[in-house]
């Protein structure tokens, strides 16, 4: 009978132990390394998300940036092109039905500001002015492009400027800003032999009375995403026959 009590004893001894050794086996947890490689894991998938997701975004504000570059230089050589092609030479003299406030046939000039390119240009145009009165719209238009310092160190600002071509002006007009961000303006001027010249006076004794049979205009915009890199649009514009 005692046999049988140790027996019985040592059976329940034995389920007692095979049952602590499953819940010992079960509770285990994740080692220090399991923890740290997982975590290496996540790290790699978050920057790989990350980085994905900055460079869409940095590309689309790239891509609208520049597609709004464009669209201003666009619109400010659409301007300019109209106003040259509508070019012409007065033969009047000054002083006839009151006196030109800035009197010159066409005037191109080389000029920079602190280094950088900054033509200016001075013509005869027939073309509607923005901002005036029947007695206005009945003569030629005198339109004037100048640079003046923009708000940032290296900007510039490009200026449109008109007056009629005979009614007294006692005070120039302000002009309006064409376009801004430029980092460099630069006229270029052709004559009926192709020839390229960096000024044009048309009350000069090599250009005596005559208009340019071609002239090219080239905008630089300030790049900051590469200083040395500025963005630049160019056009030509062919003027009316001499």
């Amino acid at each position: 009978m005692y046999t049988h009590g140790f027996d019985l004893a040592d059976n329940i001894l034995r389920i007692s132990s095979s049952g602590m050794k499953r819940v010992y086996t079960t509770d285990k947890g994740f080692t220090l390394v399991e923890v740290l490689l997982a975590f290496f894991i996540f790290s790699i998938l978050f920057i790989t998300i990350y980085t994905s997701y900055s460079g869409t975004f940095k590309t689309i504000n790239l891509t609208e940036n520049r597609m709004e570059l464009y669209r201003k230089a666009a619109i400010a050589l659409a301007r300019m092109s109209e106003d040259l092609q509508s070019g012409y030479i007065s033969f009047l003299p000054q002083g006839s039905f009151g006196q030109p406030a800035e009197y010159t046939r066409f005037l191109g000039e080389d000029n920079d500001i602190n280094g950088r390119e900054a033509d200016t240009l001075d013509f005869f145009a027939r073309v509607s002015p923005l901002f005036s009165n029947e007695a206005e719209a009945s003569s030629g238009q005198m339109i004037s492009y100048s640079i003046i310092q923009g708000e940032e160190e290296d900007e510039l600002v490009l200026l449109r400027s008109e007056h009629p071509e005979f009614i007294d002006e006692t005070e120039e007009k302000a002009g309006l800003v064409l376009s801004d961000g430029l980092q460099a303006v630069n006229f270029m001027y052709y004559d009926d032999d192709g020839n390229a010249h960096e000024q044009w006076d048309s009350d000069s004794e090599e250009f005596k009375d005559r208009l340019p049979r071609r002239v090219s205009i080239e905008l630089e915009f300030l790049n900051h995403e590469n200083p040395e890199a500025p963005l630049k649009i160019m056009t030509s514009v062919a003027l009316p026959v001499n």
